[in-house]
């Protein structure tokens, strides 16, 4: 998590609460359905989606993190229950493909 919220591209936009958080890989989407379907405990999600229910889904699967990417306007109920959660949520001005591309640059 701390390779996150170092990252020159990234800015967290709640409380830092996961930063002992372990990563098991990046998984991008914007279909919370497909979300749901595919994504595994400890993910981080990648998606321009800036809803409440991205945090449901972030919740249900134990994900480690959620970016949003093209510096998507996060509301501010949406990050008052990631603090609830203790998820962190990142804002990027990049791409999805973009930021993925230098994550995974960094392994």
């Amino acid at each position: 998590m701390n390779d996150l919220n170092n990252h020159k591209a990234l800015t967290l936009v709640n409380e830092d609460s996961n930063d002992t958080q372990t990563i098991n890989k990046l998984f991008a989407s914007d279909l919370l359905s497909h979300v749901i379907g595919y994504a595994e405990e400890h993910d981080v999600l990648i998606t321009v989606l800036n809803n409440i229910n991205v945090l449901g889904v972030a919740s249900l699967l134990d994900l480690s993190a959620v970016i949003f990417t093209h510096n998507a306007k996060i509301k501010p109920d949406i990050i008052t229950r990631a603090n609830d959660l203790n998820l962190s949520l990142f804002i990027t001005p990049l791409s999805t493909a973009d930021i993925i591309k230098q994550l995974a640059s960094l392994e």
